[in-house]
């Protein structure tokens, strides 16, 4: 048992793994609010922009594609001779420094574009063409989109009738309620009614996958920033499974030590992400002033 520990300890840069870089549950609700066409930067995908990766786009929830709330693809946008103009105006990890960048300052004073989400105002050009593009889905819950990391991509805003509509049978409901009666099957029953449609996204990526260096908030490089530069499997190698390995199999060893990450290394990392955070809030600020002034 033990040699067999040790095998799996060892590091392999010749792509023969697979690794699970990122995973995270989203939901849309009835705001008019949604990012624009996309690609994952560096927060959602935490590699640089020379690796591969897959995106598995799994609904949580039936997602009819009448009324909105889904998901858009722009198809063939990757291979889209306009891409790195699409890549320059939103910032995209493509135009990031090779060496990351080093401090709060520097990142939003020297990224390119107007931000990730917001390629409609500063391009329009591209909005349009991505809009051309565009594919929704009529998705039902547990259906699965798989797209390569580099598919611009972005949420539908629920269609406004539909918003009204559900809008007005809550307040039927609050006043048909409005008894007195605040049992907990009320609010059981008014939780289930809401508006929202969940998608869970599991970002894959090769075991070789580098993660990029520099300022950010990448939980693995705050804990140790010699992570960053390392590949995902040199990472798990030498500090742990912060990318747990998904292919050929999961390994019995990174389980294992999942648990040490998460009880002793996950919350020092977490805490040092909340001070990253403050420190970006003041850049954010501005910058979203200059964006919807």
């Amino acid at each position: 048992e033990e040699e067999e520990e040790e095998e799996e300890e060892e590091i392999d840069n010749n792509n023969q793994t697979v690794r699970l870089l990122r995973d995270i549950l989203l939901a849309k609700d009835d705001e008019l609010y949604v990012c624009g066409w996309h690609v994952d930067d560096t927060g959602f995908w935490p590699a640089i922009a020379s690796s591969p990766g897959v995106n598995a786009w799994i609904a949580v929830d039936d997602m009819p594609v009448n009324g909105g709330g889904g998901f858009a693809l722009a198809v063939g946008s990757h291979t889209a001779p306009w891409r790195d103009e699409a890549y320059y105006v939103t910032g995209s990890t493509q135009t990031f420094p090779p060496e990351g960048f080093k401090s709060a300052e520097d990142f939003f004073s020297n990224r390119t574009g107007g931000g990730t989400c917001n390629i409609k105002q500063s391009a329009p050009h591209l909005h349009r063409r991505l809009e051309e593009t565009k594919r929704i889905y009529d998705m039902q819950k547990g259906d699965i989109i798989f797209h390569t990391r580099w598919l611009f991509h972005r949420t539908v805003p629920f269609d406004r009738s539909l918003v009204m509509k559900h809008r007005q049978e809550e307040r039927a409901a609050a006043l048909a309620g409005s008894s007195g009666d605040d049992s907990g099957e009320r609010k059981i029953a008014n939780k289930k009614n809401e508006l929202l449609y969940r998608r869970y996204s599991v970002r894959y990526g090769p075991g070789n996958a580098e993660i990029p260096r520099g300022y950010g908030t990448e939980l693995s490089v705050l804990w140790d920033p010699k992570n960053g530069g390392r590949t995902a499997d040199e990472v798990a190698a030498l500090d742990g499974p912060w990318y747990p390995q998904s292919y050929p199999r999961a390994s019995e060893n990174e389980i294992k030590r999942l648990r040490e990450l998460i009880a002793e290394k996950l919350p020092v990392a977490n805490r040092r992400r909340e001070e990253r955070t403050k420190e970006m809030q003041p850049f954010l600020k501005e910058k979203a002033a200059r964006v919807n002034p």
